[in-house]
């Protein structure tokens, strides 16, 4: 790890010298900084491939939304990660090689991956997403990713070119199959986008003494709000689990729509191996977890089938 990064984006900050600790790399570098600060800066770690989310988009200009969405949610009441300006009075300070870093303020938690968790937490994780849904619902931001029926369409051109170079032709007749399908379902449901955070794994969730709160919105952008119910039930195991979710965000306000929920729990498999497929494609995993996505998830909403049942069970999973 090349620290010279971290002690070139913090020399622009008035914050007293501390230690830096890696805390993750994937679409970011992520570091503690002492004991009140948050750093991130923009470098992908190898093999996590992005560009085709920002296609067309100013990379500093969504960053910039970025921010004005934290500002948001916080002025609407959400615990939220406080920005910190650089010396020159910006939000974003831009490296020599190019990179971008931002700092933040500490939130002190516990991430929920790191936790054993009972039902209670499954049904506040539901009433976050409905409180995140409600209170970012009047934002408008500008550019940000859009999880849209165009974005499905890159993910396909990604993917075909895949052909022959790690992804076999079975998987890729599935893949654009499922594209089409779930481009289709997109555009029919355009009318209910609104921002997102779009990451609400467990890892983005801190337990705080105040409650939960979403952290790491890089990944942030328009789409249906089912896309964020998605990743959690993408990142959750257990038919229960997911009732409980369920639970606590009807009980926060929010609405199921199944037909967008199916489009966007595919859409989030989609996204993944377009991601993480230069990583992915070398694990003695992925032949098998490919192929149970074809079966459970890919083919059969090809076919116009539903996935999750009303009671959210996965139905060609079995559970």
């Amino acid at each position: 790890m090349d620290y010279g990064l971290v002690t070139e984006a913090m020399s622009g900050y008035d914050i007293p010298e501390s230690e830096a600790i890696l805390l993750r790399h994937n679409e970011n570098m992520t570091f503690r900084v002492g004991t009140d600060y948050l750093l991130q800066i923009h470098e992908p770690v190898q093999g996590f491939e992005t560009q085709h989310l920002y296609e067309g988009l100013d990379r500093m200009a969504v960053y910039e939304t970025e921010i004005r969405f934290l500002g948001h949610l916080k002025n609407q009441g959400m615990m939220s990660r406080e920005p910190v300006k650089n010396r020159r009075g910006q939000w974003i300070t831009k490296l020599d090689n190019g990179n971008v870093a931002m700092v933040s303020r500490w939130i002190e938690g516990e991430s929920l991956d790191k936790m054993t968790l009972c039902e209670e937490h499954y049904y506040r994780i539901g009433l976050l997403a409905a409180e995140l849904h409600r209170c970012a619902k009047g934002f408008r931001g500008f550019p940000a990713i859009s999880y849209d029926g165009r974005h499905v369409e890159r993910i396909g051109e990604k993917l075909r070119a895949l052909e022959g170079n790690g992804l076999d032709c079975v998987s890729c007749r599935a893949l654009e199959r499922a594209c089409d399908a779930v481009g289709t379902a997109l555009r029919k449901a355009e009318g209910e986008f609104q921002m997102l955070h779009a990451d609400l794994s467990l890892s983005n969730i801190l337990q705080t003494k105040a409650g939960l709160a979403a952290i790491d919105f890089s990944l942030f952008g328009m789409g249906h709000p089912m896309l964020d119910i998605a990743v959690l039930f993408g990142n959750i195991g257990g038919l229960a689990c997911r009732q409980k979710i369920a639970e606590g965000y009807r009980d926060g306000g929010g609405r199921f729509d199944y037909e967008a929920l199916d489009a966007c729990f595919v859409l989030t498999i989609l996204d993944c191996i377009a991601i993480h497929f230069g990583q992915w494609c070398r694990e003695s995993w992925f032949e098998d977890r490919m192929k149970r996505w074809r079966e459970e998830s890919l083919e059969p909403f090809a076919r116009g089938e539903r996935l999750l049942a009303d009671d959210f069970c996965i139905i060609h999973a079995g559970n």
